[in-house]
């Protein structure tokens, strides 16, 4: 089975600030490059590659073993690559160009080394918090350079595992005092919250200006304020990551690879950056017996990792939208549109008789998150059709209507694809149901709900909450890490477990489904799919997009790429 993997601007990009705080370097070791045969820099397939067969089988699963035991502890990811020299290069040259091209990003570590002049390479591919320089340095120096100068390859990686376990004890979870405080003084420099608005108990919201913090209002917020806002912030941009997925998927079919690698590339580290962000939240919900300086040090991390992943997306909105113009050939666009809806019509009735199938068939998790996905892609589709018409009245309009135009083009897009997961993951469930009861297997199983869970929380992202997002979250880990298990019992354990965070995480998610429907009987499909989100409007002109001006809510907009407060730039468009 296919499914969508979670993807996952209140600060600017603090893990970048506090690393240059600290003065986190390269670290090499050896004192040379060998002149064997080339090894060039490689985009590893997984995390143990060794292009230098110095390993046995029994040695490479062992260190794959290590890693995944680092992973689960410190979710911190190690990659190790043997190779006979580093082709004419530095080590840091090698190695950086590598990183590159294995797209390694936040929480990822490279060991590389070069068996024939036993040199090495060695550091993070972006700063971590929980790992400054001299930790690094200190395991290069001390456990590093001795397993690599008597060639004991298989003890580097495993001593280094070991080592980055040990540096990292409980550090990853909470920033020490002298951080702690670092970030705040940083973060009191930069933190405006543009756009973020918290509803207060009695309804209220907090306006832009409110929402700025001093340094004293942000070292002393009590966890009662930390909570709710890490929450809140966790969910949008678990949202806009997932958002600039999709768009980014329509842009690379429409512009290729390289034209958009830039803008894959700004999406991959703010997925690495909000996995971070809901690792950190299942810990805060799950350990209990932390103390309340550990638990608001953990707070402010998911606000600055969610924040660089804003950030991230942010600085390629403008680039992204000069590429994709959507107003560039609108005609084409809302023809082709057009017959998407056509297409997708003719499959609902087919749709809606397998969704009642399943409905009186099974009575099991994967089964019911399909339940009025029918209702909601025919809605959707009408929706699509509604914009369209739309589109085609502001392209025929004598005065420049760009924005309306791109608006309805959007939303059209939004629709018709959000309405093809819907019918999507009906059929995968009818494939899955028949699958699980020809091959009931925890790693099967675990698939199967992981996929529903993943499926209903993105087709239903205007209503979900950070609960349901971060159960599914851990799941997808720890599904992750059970199939990339060598070991039978280990992978089936890890998979039962990954199972029982989806169940919960379905559970979580129709119950916020049904809240919200309570609480918003008016809003429509567009809303409750994250179709239409809050439109950002420009306060120098009134018109969506971006300006001089500032920023306010208003209305709906179609959701695009970009961070959580520039998702909605396009400005109103759509009916919701």
């Amino acid at each position: 089975m296919t499914f969508v993997r979670r993807r996952l601007a209140v600060l600017p990009t603090l893990s970048l600030l506090i690393a240059t705080v600290l003065g986190l370097t390269v670290l090499t070791g050896g004192p040379g490059v060998g002149a064997a045969l080339a090894d060039q820099p490689i985009q590893m397939p997984n995390q143990v590659v060794d292009a230098a067969d110095v390993l046995s089988g029994e040695q490479e699963a062992e260190i794959g073993a290590a890693i995944d035991e680092l992973a689960a502890d410190r979710n911190v990811q190690l990659w190790v690559v043997y190779v006979r020299n580093f082709d004419g290069k530095s080590p840091q040259d090698w190695a950086r160009e590598t990183e590159q091209q294995s797209e390694l990003s936040y929480r990822d570590i490279l060991l590389a080394i070069n068996v024939d002049d036993r040199s090495f390479f060695f550091d993070s591919a972006e700063p971590i918090d929980d790992y400054p320089a001299e930790d690094l340095r200190k395991i290069a120096d001390d456990t590093i350079a001795p397993d690599v100068a008597e060639a004991k390859w298989t003890d580097a990686a495993l001593d280094t595992a070991s080592a980055l376990d040990t540096a990292g004890s409980r550090m990853w979870i909470y920033l020490s005092v002298a951080g702690l405080a670092a970030l705040a003084l940083i973060a009191a420099a930069y933190l405006v919250l543009r756009n973020r608005r918290r509803t207060l108990a009695t309804g209220d919201e907090v306006s832009s200006e409110d929402s700025a913090l001093t340094v004293e209002e942000l070292t002393t917020q009590p966890i009662t304020t930390l909570n709710p806002w890490a929450s809140e912030l966790l969910t949008h941009t678990d949202n806009a990551v997932s958002i600039s997925d999709d768009e980014l998927a329509l842009a690379t079919a429409e512009f290729g690879d390289t034209a958009t690698a830039a803008f894959h590339g700004a999406l991959t580290t703010a997925e690495s950056a909000l996995a971070t962000s809901f690792r950190l939240r299942h810990t805060f919900d799950e350990e209990p017996e932390l103390s309340n300086g550990e638990r608001r040090s953990l707070l402010v991390q998911i606000i600055s990792m969610c924040s660089d992943a804003n950030q991230a997306l942010d600085e390629q909105v403008r680039p992204f939208d000069t590429l994709r113009d959507l107003v560039d050939g609108a005609d084409a666009r809302l023809d082709a549109l057009a017959d998407r809806c056509d297409a997708l019509a003719e499959r609902l009735d087919q749709a809606e008789a397998s969704e009642a199938y399943l409905a009186e068939s099974f009575s099991t998790a994967v089964a019911e998150s399909v339940i009025g996905n029918s209702a909601l892609a025919r809605e959707l589709i009408q929706f699509a059709q509604d914009s369209i018409a739309q589109g085609r009245e502001a392209v025929a309009d004598e005065a420049d209507l760009r924005l309306p135009t791109a608006a309805a083009i959007r939303s059209a897009e939004g629709g018709v694809d959000t309405a093809a997961k819907l019918l999507d993951a009906i059929s995968d469930v009818s494939q899955n149901v028949v699958l699980i009861a020809e091959k009931s297997t925890a790693l099967a199983y675990a698939t199967a709900h992981v996929g529903a869970a993943e499926s209903l929380i993105d087709t239903r992202r205007g209503a979900v909450g950070t609960p349901a997002r971060t159960s599914l979250s851990e799941a997808e880990r720890l599904l992750d890490r059970a199939q990339s298990t060598a070991d039978e019992h280990a992978a089936d354990k890890l998979a039962d477990q990954a199972t029982a965070l989806a169940d919960q995480a379905l559970t979580l998610a129709r119950q916020d489904v049904l809240l919200w429907k309570q609480q918003n009987p008016h809003d429509g499909a567009a809303v409750l799919t994250g179709v239409l989100v809050d439109a950002v409007i420009n306060e120098a002109t009134g018109d969506g997009g971006f300006g001089n001006g500032g920023f306010s809510s208003g209305g709906r907009s179609p959701a695009s790429f970009g961070g959580s407060d520039t998702s909605g730039r396009l400005g109103t468009g759509g009916r919701s």
